[in-house]
């Protein structure tokens, strides 16, 4: 995942603190111009102080972080024009530092590299402009390339400071993808994990209530699977686990959800209740376990499915419905195992 993917994303987390950040400097800047008796300068400050509380309240009350973003964007770069080419006192030019990394954090790559670029041009043509008309002028010449050389400091620091904190984002989201991905993947078979599948099936199941829409659920097991980690080691029947829940994925259709319910044993939810479509489905799958042919320790092993069918429609809750699942499946266990039961 690359930097610019997350721009949007990461501007918005930003902008709480762009907006509290610059509020906080423009009134310290308002306060300390009117004890130096500077009314022009308080008056720009509290000016671009009204726009920020504007673009706080797009933010707050009416929730439109763009446009929040957009104004705060341009409140900033209309203010750092101004005090170049207006106010151009040394005050005005320490809060245009300020302003750059709030720029570069709200604007995003590459715009705020285009940004950043363009005011420096606009201050170093105008100060060496002033300088080099006015000699008796307080910006002098060493004076302009100091300021220029502290833009571009703040600059470089503003762009460093924004990459780390895009980067920390992206961290923080891969993780928070993980941890979803874990909530709802078995991370062995690639199925769903039951807390999903029962979370599904509560869902379905109030649906099927309102809307008198039966669906049909499988619980199928691997017969005589303790044999196998018994006889290879876990890792063998962890092996032969993944390939089961690989071909449960592939045979299903994507209508279906499927997921691993406890051990070697799986549960498949079947969006519908035609008893004849379901117990095709399940005899279709049994079918191709047996045909699946593991190697391990240079032997090949036969598997079979055991399936267990029942049908919402014939039960009056949940629980109703996984019991008659769950017997269905012990009668094909008890049946020799390699068979479908419907309930």
């Amino acid at each position: 995942m690359k930097l610019n993917t997350l721009t949007t994303n990461a501007d918005q987390d930003f902008l709480p603190f762009a907006l509290f950040a610059q509020g906080a400097i423009l009134i310290a800047f308002s306060c300390l111009s009117y004890f130096r008796q500077e009314m022009p300068s308080v008056l720009f400050y509290m000016s671009l102080g009204v726009a920020t509380i504007v673009c706080f309240v797009v933010y707050k009350v009416f929730e439109s972080r763009l446009l929040a973003n957009s104004l705060l964007l341009v409140t900033l770069v209309a203010g750092f024009v101004y005090a170049i080419l207006v106010v151009l006192d040394p005050l005005s030019l320490i809060w245009c530092l300020t302003a750059l990394p709030i720029l570069i954090g709200i604007c995003g790559y590459p715009g705020n590299l285009y940004l950043s670029a363009s005011l420096f041009g606009i201050a170093a043509l105008v100060l060496f402009q002033e300088a080099s008309i006015d000699q008796s002028n307080t910006l002098s010449v060493s004076t302009t390339l100091q300021f220029l050389f502290m833009i571009l400091v703040v600059t470089i620091i503003g762009f460093s400071a924004n990459k780390f904190r895009l980067t920390y984002l992206i961290k923080i989201e891969k993780l928070s993808s993980l941890i979803v991905k874990m909530k709802i993947e078995d991370t062995l078979t690639g199925l769903k994990t039951r807390r999903y599948v029962e979370s599904c099936l509560r869902d379905k199941f109030l649906r099927a209530e309102k809307l008198t829409n039966a669906f049909s659920v499988i619980i199928a097991d691997i017969d005589n699977f303790r044999s196998i980690n018994e006889r290879y080691g876990h890792p063998a029947g962890d092996s032969v686990l993944s390939s089961v829940g690989a071909l449960v994925k592939k045979t299903l259709d994507d209508d279906c959800v499927f997921g691993r319910w406890d051990g070697n044993t799986f549960i498949i939810i079947i969006p519908h209740s035609d008893a004849e479509a379901t117990l095709l489905m399940a005899e279709v799958l049994r079918e191709k376990i047996s045909r699946l042919k593991p190697q391990t320790q240079g032997d090949t092993l036969s598997l079979s499915f055991s399936l267990g069918i029942a049908s919402s429609a014939k039960c009056h809750d949940l629980d109703d419905l996984l019991s008659h699942a769950e017997n269905s499946l012990y009668q094909a266990k008890n049946m020799g195992g390699n068979n479908v039961v419907m309930g």
